[in-house]
């Protein structure tokens, strides 16, 4: 995790940590995990084959769908170090940013009952108006 002693994300632009830290708050009534958003996981093949039939990843957040459909109980985050990219393209594009709210929304749907899916879109909608006009002012 970037977030526990030891861990860092460097040299991130003020965008990709806002938008980062909002993905990563709506993730966190999903799973313990203090960092859902990492791509770096390990999982017991125990733990694995108890959601496996109902695995459906969308996008690449493939670590949080394991942790949601295979009912991880307990999540240790150990420490990164995280740089943005010195080459390439980022994947993070506001098609992803799209398709994890659908995965998100799958997710809750799987995890919680109906009722509370919908005060979460609620809240995801009001999140998300405030990250695209915060978004467009950054980069205006």
């Amino acid at each position: 995790s970037r977030h526990v002693e030891g861990g860092a994300a460097e040299d991130f632009p003020l965008v990709r940590r806002i938008i980062s830290w909002v993905a990563t708050l709506l993730a966190y009534p999903l799973t313990a995990s203090r960092d859902p958003m990492s791509g770096f996981f390990s999982l017991s093949k125990e733990t694995f084959e108890r959601g496996r039939d109902s695995l459906n990843p969308l996008g690449f957040k493939i670590g949080l769908e394991l942790m949601v459909r295979c009912e991880c109980k307990t999540v240790k985050d150990v420490p990164i170090r995280f740089r943005d990219r010195e080459a390439g393209e980022s994947k993070l594009t506001m098609k992803q940013n799209l398709y994890y709210l659908q995965h998100l929304l799958i997710l809750y749907w799987h995890k919680y009952p109906a009722a509370l899916v919908a005060v979460f879109l609620l809240g995801l909608a009001i999140l998300l108006a405030a990250a695209s006009f915060l978004r467009a002012e950054l980069e205006a």
